[in-house]
């Protein structure tokens, strides 16, 4: 049985629904059982039949949980995977894992220890718009100098919301985190992202750009909290531009469009409407049958992982100025 440990707005939007079907697909019809983040901090209250909110460790003792989602603050990502796996239990983590390469590592050998998997949700890649996305650029025939941007801008938040808060990584861990895997998926050399915060009024903000050109491609990304919303990622050379709209945090069985603009003036033609697909129900089905596979011990994607999360580390661990530090 799987349950959760967090109760983000996430978990109760997207994923909580996702997980009751992955319990109801292995026999089990009990309500969903979530620990918040804070142990000993709740009372169990059970919501419509459907979900029971207890504490931390109540999940970890449960014997009849093997699999644990954790979907807590960025900043609580490490503990709670590192407890979860003391407890014996496999581990699927919103991303990032955590927010420092020596903490990816640390997971990657506490579960090959124990003999049980800890696999990053990150479900932009699942969706078929992307994959065709891909294809179509590794396809393209570029005429000249390419250029590879993403860029995942928000407004501003509330200033209780997690995001915000020095100690879970800022705008950086939960944008850029998405900007940065994207370009590393597209081809940039991760150790060739210069990584840096923006100053911009009222925002979090940083940008991800490549030291150098690799292929004739230079790699560009960008996010913020407190901004204009943009989500996209573009490819172009000096003919065209191939454009992939709201690529990432997709809503559940949305289509995915992607858009190809001739710089000469001529009207933007779609070439891609895929879906409409849920990507974090095929994320959640891929960690499972991770799990599922006893030949698989560790962090999935470890070293990926690791040096993804080294590239942001000095965003993610060093709060910019304006930060809230209460």
């Amino acid at each position: 049985m799987i349950a959760a440990i967090g109760n983000s707005a996430y978990l109760t939007r997207r994923t909580a629904p996702l997980l009751r079907e992955l319990n109801e697909h292995d026999g089990t019809d009990s309500p969903l059982l979530v620990g918040t983040d804070h142990p000993g901090g709740a009372l169990p209250v059970e919501r419509a039949g459907r979900t029971v909110i207890t504490d931390r460790d109540a999940v970890l003792a449960d014997r009849n949980v093997d699999r644990v989602y954790i979907s807590s603050a960025t900043g609580r990502h490490f503990a709670d995977c590192r407890a979860a796996l003391a407890a014996g239990k496999h581990v699927l983590v919103e991303k990032p894992v955590c927010l420092r390469a020596a903490e990816a590592a640390e997971l990657d050998r506490l579960a090959r220890a124990a003999g049980r998997t800890v696999f990053e949700c990150l479900s932009y890649p699942y969706h078929p718009a992307w994959r065709e996305f891909v294809a179509r650029v590794r396809a393209m025939d570029l005429a000249g100098p390419a250029t590879v941007s993403a860029v995942f801008r928000i407004p501003g938040r509330e200033a209780t919301d997690f995001r915000l808060h020095p100690r879970h990584g800022g705008a950086a861990a939960d944008l850029g985190t998405y900007c940065v895997d994207a370009l590393v998926r597209l081809g940039a050399a991760v150790e060739d992202l210069a990584v840096g915060a923006v100053l911009l009024p009222d925002a979090d903000a940083g940008t991800a750009i490549a030291s150098r050109p690799l292929d004739g491609r230079t790699f560009t990304g960008s996010w913020a909290i407190g901004d204009t919303y943009r989500n996209s990622v573009v490819v172009a050379d000096p003919g065209r531009r191939l454009e992939l709209f709201r690529v990432f945090s997709l809503p559940p069985d949305a289509p995915g469009l992607v858009v190809e603009r001739p710089l000469d003036g001529r009207e933007p033609t779609p070439v891609v409407s895929a879906g409409p697909a849920n990507a974090t129900r095929a994320c959640l089905a891929d960690g499972m049958r991770q799990v599922r596979d006893t030949g698989t011990a560790g962090l999935v994607g470890n070293q990926v992982i690791a040096r993804r999360i080294a590239a942001l580390e000095t965003l993610t661990t060093s709060p910019p100025a304006h930060a809230r530090t209460s």
